[in-house]
């Protein structure tokens, strides 16, 4: 190793000082400017959050105003009254009885067919045969599905009900058979 003269000594304890400093300056600045940065981070996403916030709050009063719109449309009317399917099987029927005997149809048998469930909902579904003038016919279709609670007809059947009585009696109105499926739906909670 070759020997320093005393100014080159001076100028490498020199840059040995300097550079210990720059390591010490690095070591303490280099944690306080991430520590700063992640602050800084944070600030932003909570104002950020506050602004979001802030726009919710806002509409609050609007969403309390379609609540009770939506309250006063009264929803539970679209469903059949009992959770219970025996119960809303008889609510079904006794509707589809008053329907017919409003529209003077003749009901030839009706049949409950198994429950469906489906999340909070419960399908309740009957199979009616009935006997009915074709213009009553059309009377009680319309009756049952602008009906409140909501009824669908489903799997619909109609046919002449004496084909050589009708054919001979071309003025009268023909004597329809129907048969089709009636479904309501009722929520699982309601008593």
């Amino acid at each position: 190793m070759k020997q320093l003269n005393p100014l080159q000594s001076k100028l490498a304890a020199l840059a040995i000082l300097l550079l210990i400093l720059a390591l010490v300056v690095c070591a303490i600045a280099v944690p306080i400017w991430l520590l700063n940065r992640r602050y800084d981070l944070a600030v932003d996403d909570a104002a950020n959050r506050l602004q979001r916030y802030s726009k919710i709050v806002g509409m609050r009063d609007g969403l309390q105003k379609k609540t009770i719109e939506i309250k006063a449309l009264e929803s539970a009317r679209h469903f059949l009254k009992s959770a219970s399917p025996a119960l809303a099987a008889a609510e079904l029927q006794e509707l589809v009885k008053a329907i017919l005997d409003e529209n003077g149809g003749k009901l030839t048998s009706i049949q409950i067919l198994p429950h469906k469930d489906d999340g909070q909902y419960r399908q309740v579904s009957v199979v009616l045969q009935f006997n009915a003038p074709l213009s009553a016919v059309k009377a009680m279709l319309h009756a049952l599905e602008s009906a409140h609670p909501y009824l669908f007809v489903d799997n619909l059947q109609m046919r002449v009900a004496n084909p050589l009585v009708q054919a001979k009696d071309v003025l009268n109105e023909p004597e329809m058979f129907v048969q089709f499926d009636l479904t309501g739906y009722t929520l699982k909670g309601a008593q």
